[in-house]
């Protein structure tokens, strides 16, 4: 198969203004179809973005025509999204967060296996470029035996704003920690993906705004991590203490950028050079390589649901004011 077909699902200024460029950019990709309830949606949207299909359902994807889907619909769609496609035979890229709860995250990757079809998450700063070069730096042992670290990805969201409550309101957790379940879930994957697992959420400050959450992690590492994700702020804010130096950044976070990376050492400090990418290019043609099975992919499944376990812990730890341990979970996809 020389390029993979992919049908998007959703019709978002999102989807469209960004996710389906990359989408005929990507190497190894081709934008087929756009998936909406609306029919008369689907197909405008589908002319707008140059894709030759339009269908108002997964289940009405002709498969002679689409090899898999990317879910860029409202979180508590995802489940029920990808375990349709899945059944079909389609390879599924889902927007993050993966789901709202490991439950059907672990529901997700059994269908997944059944079925043998591709089941990734869209952690799309696994290629941003600070974060690619720290990660290098890291590995390297640039900066030493790493002890400590702070990280923030927060976007300011008014009460009402479209980003806050979306077309279709989340509610209980995700509602009470929205930030989270939004930004907050780019933090988690970056630190774990940097740093190793999470180990135990130690506290959780929930007091600067309704959907605010500052957790205090433990990784299996022992390093101890603060992870700030609000919708009271804006921030995007990265550092990591190591034996040997410190790695900063004013800048991780973004979509088509160069960001900012420095690296502190005996006193001095030097600004590592970046590269401007689009996160999403990247993304997409490495995922549409693992989608026809040249590679596995990065951002898989099973990663999806680690960061998802983070956010449960945190969760529970702000309910019960105790530490609470993070359960890995028990799917065995990717």
């Amino acid at each position: 198969m020389s390029s993979i077909r992919w049908a998007l699902v959703g019709t978002s200024d999102f989807a469209l203004e960004w996710i389906a460029p990359a989408l005929a950019r990507a190497k190894g990709s081709s934008l087929a179809a756009v998936v909406s309830r609306d029919r008369s949606r689907a197909a405008a949207a589908a002319a707008q973005v140059g894709a030759a299909e339009a269908y108002a359902s997964i289940e009405a994807i002709d498969r002679d025509l689409v090899d898999g889907v990317v879910l860029v619909t409202p979180n508590s769609a995802h489940a029920a999204g990808a375990i349709a496609a899945l059944q079909r035979g389609l390879h599924v890229i889902v927007e993050k967060p993966m789901s709202h709860t490991v439950a059907e995250c672990e529901q997700m990757i059994a269908a997944a296996e059944t079925s043998g079809a591709m089941l990734a998450v869209a952690h799309c700063m696994e290629w941003a470029p600070p974060i690619v070069a720290a990660r290098e730096l890291l590995e390297r042992s640039a900066i030493g035996r790493v002890h400590r670290a702070r990280i923030g990805a927060s976007f300011l969201a008014e009460p009402g704003s479209l980003r806050r409550d979306g077309v279709a309101p989340d509610t209980g957790d995700a509602a009470r920690f929205g930030a989270l379940f939004d930004m907050g879930v780019h933090a988690i994957d970056t630190i774990i993906r940097l740093l190793g697992p999470v180990a135990i959420v130690r506290s959780v400050r929930t007091d600067t705004g309704d959907a605010d959450a500052v957790a205090e992690l433990q990784l299996a590492s022992g390093a101890a991590v603060e992870l700030s994700s609000r919708w009271s702020a804006d921030e995007n804010f990265l550092e990591i203490v190591g034996t040997n130096g410190v790695l900063r950044s004013r800048e991780w976070w973004g979509r088509e950028f160069a960001g900012h990376l420095e690296i502190e050492q005996s006193g001095a400090t030097e600004q590592v050079p970046l590269r401007r990418a689009n996160v999403y290019d990247a993304q997409l043609s490495h995922l549409s390589d693992a989608a026809s099975g040249r590679c596995a992919p990065l951002t898989s499944a099973r990663r999806g649901a680690a960061n998802v376990a983070v956010i449960e812990a945190v969760v529970r730890s702000a309910r019960s004011g105790e530490p609470a341990p993070v359960t890995a979970p028990s799917g065995r996809l990717g």
